[in-house]
């Protein structure tokens, strides 16, 4: 016999040996064993998942000498017939090829027709959705009433495109991709039976690249084994498929956690010096870089990473330099970078960005953290002196809007990202305060929210329902759960307890801190403290009311000079214009324009 390929040879026979797609085979099974075998089946699914091997298995079990039976034998004529695709009750037809009306027809004659020697005439439709409206609307009422003992299976990457007269009279499965694990245990079983020695590291590469087929992962070692003879290594493997070495995505990965651009225009060059492709070394990255998030977020021992064992030590410590944002916002960057080398040209320049962009980005700070410093160099009195001089200005466009009041089970309004600061006025309209920042962090609109904190240091707020006692312990608790969550609630100018309910009013200059507590979390947590302190199940409740604190802040009669001299002396805005490297440039009121 001529020789087979790895992918042929190691075909399933059984429902028993499709890898991955349980929750089809079982059904499949079930139906045989009740004799509710269905006219009409939609196989759909990726590329080399099983849907054709399984549409074969399934014809073998119902023309079987021992069945229908869910295990067919594979030694009677029949089913040795239709595994090697003589049999001439099972009909493998490429809708591809034979998509027009004139074939349909051909069909609907020919399974008019009682099967030669089997019990079932089974037709095999592959690429269904390659048919043309015609032949599919030749096809429906053969699939509506069907002959009696005839079979259709679809098989269809592009289930969409089915018309919906057939899914209807159809049932759909959908095959769905094979996880990393399942590919591996696969290849590892085949190559233990075809005599080849493959490193787990090779074998880990074949399967990521596969992406989710295993026929493709066959495929591959097939060309790997003929590349390699029987012994085949990881080096080997990626120098066959132009795949990177593990060590230039620990160079990028140090790279940026050492912010250093030089190194990462230099892993660039040194791509581009050994012949690699910079599109398969972004995704490359990509798939790196997911294999730390979901060690960051999961553990190094999560069954979700796609890498061997020996690969998790090395993951876990770079999981260790950075936090579960710096990772989200370092993939979405490489996701914008694959898909720039993709459909636009010069990819050397877009990779380049791309890494840049992901080195920069480990300089951004949390707003949470931003505020807290900011917070905690206005009370402790260490306010800068006059800024430096801006590297270039971003002036805002429109002041943010003062919000209502809301429950603590709304959740908060969208903070804004602009670079403005609204400060009603008692008597007049409210001023807006334009600030020049240096865009070399890329974070300066973090701070923009902590402009509307108030601006002298917290006074100690009224009480009205509770003892002060009370709300000193709920303060003490809270910091004690979590820096920041105690700054928020001291930031609190009034409290009130009435009827089982917490209130926490904070001035409207204080509106994104106010924000900022009505999180989910951040109440919730709240709510558990007070009723602690306090001996009794509470809610809680973040409001907001206007501040007198402000009328002698920003008068009416304020001329645009007062008004810029105000806010030049202003504890928070000299804290974030030290904290971001820039200048007031420009202070209006709103009605200004």
């Amino acid at each position: 016999m001529s020789y087979q390929v790895i992918a042929r040879k190691w075909r399933p026979q059984t429902f028993a040996e499709v890898v991955g797609q349980q929750h089809v085979t079982r059904t499949l099974r079930n139906a045989i064993q009740s004799g509710h075998v269905a006219h009409a089946y939609i196989f759909s699914g990726a590329r080399g998942v099983g849907k054709t091997t399984t549409a074969r298995i399934l014809a073998k079990a119902l023309n079987c000498v021992h069945g229908p039976t869910p295990s067919p034998c594979n030694e009677c004529d029949s089913c040795r017939e239709i595994a090697s695709g003589s049999s001439l009750d099972v009909l493998e037809i490429d809708a591809a090829s034979n998509r027009g009306i004139d074939q349909v027809r051909e069909l609907r004659d020919m399974v008019r027709y009682a099967p030669v020697g089997g019990r079932y005439k089974v037709i095999i439709l592959d690429e269904a959705h390659m048919l043309t409206d015609e032949a599919s609307n030749a096809l429906l009422k053969t699939l509506e009433e069907p002959p009696e003992k005839v079979v259709f299976i679809m098989a269809t990457t592009q289930p969409e495109d089915l018309v919906e007269t057939i899914r209807s009279r159809s049932q759909h499965f959908h095959f769905r991709a094979l996880s990393f694990t399942e590919i591996v245990e696969a290849l590892q079983s085949i190559a233990s039976k075809e005599g080849l020695t493959v490193e787990a590291g090779a074998i880990a590469v074949v399967a990521r690249t596969a992406d989710g087929s295993l026929r493709d992962a066959l495929s591959l070692i097939e060309q790997a084994r003929a590349y390699c003879g029987a012994a085949i290594s990881e080096a080997q493997v990626r120098e066959l498929f132009g795949i990177v070495a593990a060590e230039v995505l620990d160079e990028l990965v140090a790279a940026i956690e050492n912010r250093s651009t030089e190194r990462a225009l230099g892993l660039v060059h040194r791509l581009l010096g050994e012949g690699q492709n910079l599109q398969q070394f972004c995704r490359e990255a990509i798939s790196h870089f997911r294999n730390i998030l979901v060690a960051r977020v999961c553990g190094a021992d999560s069954d979700l990473i796609a890498a061997p064992a020996e690969d998790r030590p090395r993951l876990a410590r770079a999981a260790a330099g950075f936090s579960e944002e710096d990772l989200t916002r370092f993939f979405q960057i490489l996701l914008l970078t694959e898909d720039d080398l993709r459909r636009k040209p010069d990819p050397r320049l877009h990779l380049e960005m791309g890494l840049l962009r992901l080195v920069n980005a480990a300089r951004l700070a949390p707003l949470e953290e931003v505020l807290a410093e900011l917070s905690g160099n206005v009370r402790a009195g260490n306010v800068p002196a006059q800024p430096s001089a801006p590297k270039w200005n971003a002036d805002a466009s429109a002041p943010a809007p003062v919000v209502p009041a809301k429950s603590a089970a709304s959740p908060p309004a969208p903070l804004s990202n602009s670079l403005n600061a609204s400060i009603p006025a008692p008597a007049a309209a409210p001023s807006v305060l334009n600030i020049s920042a240096d865009s070399s962090t890329g974070a300066a609109s973090a701070a923009a929210p902590a402009l509307e904190r108030a601006t002298s240091p917290s006074s100690p707020a009224s009480v009205t329902g509770l003892e002060a006692a009370q709300v000193d312990a709920i303060k003490a608790e809270s910091f004690a759960q979590a820096q920041f969550l105690g700054e928020l609630v001291e930031s609190a100018a009034r409290w009130e307890l009435e009827a089982g309910e917490v209130r926490l009013f904070f001035p409207t200059e204080r509106r994104a801190l106010a924000e900022l507590l009505q999180s989910r979390d951040r109440v919730e947590k709240l709510r558990t403290i007070a009723s602690r302190v306090l001996g009794q199940q509470l809610r809680v409740c973040v409001k907001l009311e206007t501040s007198p604190v402000l009328a002698g802040r920003v008068r009416a009669g304020d001329t645009g000079r007062e008004l810029r001299a105000r806010f030049e002396q202003d504890p928070i805005v000299r804290a974030m214009l030290e904290r971001f490297g820039g200048r007031i440039s420009e202070v209006k009121r709103r009605d200004e324009g």
